[in-house]
């Protein structure tokens, strides 16, 4: 077979995976998490059958709206001017902290010290959060070479990419893996077939909305997780042109406040127990808009 014809099979291969994957979806209904601004922020999962048991969660968020923003949710720093730069918590606590109305997990960590007889995500491990982090205009983990950061600048506007020394940063995080959609072209290889729970977060070309995703795996029969050429193939049949990868595995989490009732985790975190994290990405009521 030559090199050509390979190239070829395997793209076509790609192409009816991602058409057998887009297949066979229930939706649930759609939960408005500001209820007075139809269609501001809102919540939804659905299941699929195909091309194995999957469940999906969504969080769509109008970045138009002035009452509303885009936040990071970081883990205090343990050390000051130590080497950490936050320490693993509880993402419900992140959560409350914060005020968050919605909140997913973000940047992957390498832990900086060891505890014996545990596992690696002992809550208040310092860490070292890998790729760029900002916290309202505040640089809390610097760019790292070989992460793609999603970033928010001044004007409101999602970005995928590294900032220029010119820009405005006013909220970051960055990818784990794998840049999942460039200006609408699948970037993961569909070869690998490796699954795992995933996070990530896309938007379209008009910078008008964004949307978070959690695939939750690792549970047989229930829902297996996905690879990340399938992950990206979910941005773009909902319309994204540009989306990252975040940490995912035992890390997946996604967090509402439910109107009227309370903090719900929508998803189901592979370990069972929601897993301490170093930071996440929310939306919350902006404090200017006086609400």
């Amino acid at each position: 077979m030559s090199r050509f014809h390979g190239m070829g099979m395997k793209k076509t291969l790609g192409v009816l995976a991602l058409v057998l994957f887009s297949g066979l979806a229930l939706a649930q209904s759609v939960l408005e998490l500001v209820p007075d601004q139809p269609g501001a922020l809102t919540c939804w999962s659905e299941t699929r059958s195909a091309p194995r048991p999957l469940s999906i969660h969504y969080l769509k968020v109008a970045l138009n709206k002035p009452t509303l923003e885009v936040f990071t949710l970081p883990g205090d720093d343990p050390d000051g001017a130590g080497p950490a730069e936050s320490q693993l918590t509880p993402p419900i606590d992140l959560f409350t902290k914060f005020h968050a109305l919605a909140a997913v997990n973000a940047n992957a960590f390498s832990g900086l010290n060891a505890k014996p007889d545990d596992a690696d995500w002992f809550e208040g491990r310092p860490v070292d959060m890998h790729g760029l982090v900002v916290s309202s205009g505040k640089v809390i983990s610097p760019v790292e070479q070989g992460r793609v950061s999603f970033w928010i600048d001044g004007a409101g506007k999602p970005h995928i990419g590294t900032p220029k020394p010119t820009d405005t940063v006013v909220t970051a995080v960055a990818d784990w893996s794998s840049t999942l959609l460039v200006d609408s072209r699948i970037i993961p290889d569909p070869a690998i077939q490796t699954l795992h729970p995933r996070t990530a977060v896309g938007f379209d070309d008009t910078g008008a909305w964004l949307l978070l995703v959690v695939v939750d795996g690792r549970q047989p029969g229930f829902s297996e997780g996905v690879t990340l050429y399938e992950l990206a193939g979910i941005f773009k049949a909902r319309g994204c042109t540009q989306a990252i990868n975040l940490d995912g595995g035992g890390s997946s989490i996604m967090l509402v406040q439910v109107p009227g009732d309370g903090v719900r985790t929508v998803n189901s975190p592979s370990g069972k127990e929601p897993r301490p994290v170093p930071v996440m990405l929310g939306v919350r009521v902006r404090a200017a808009a006086g609400r």
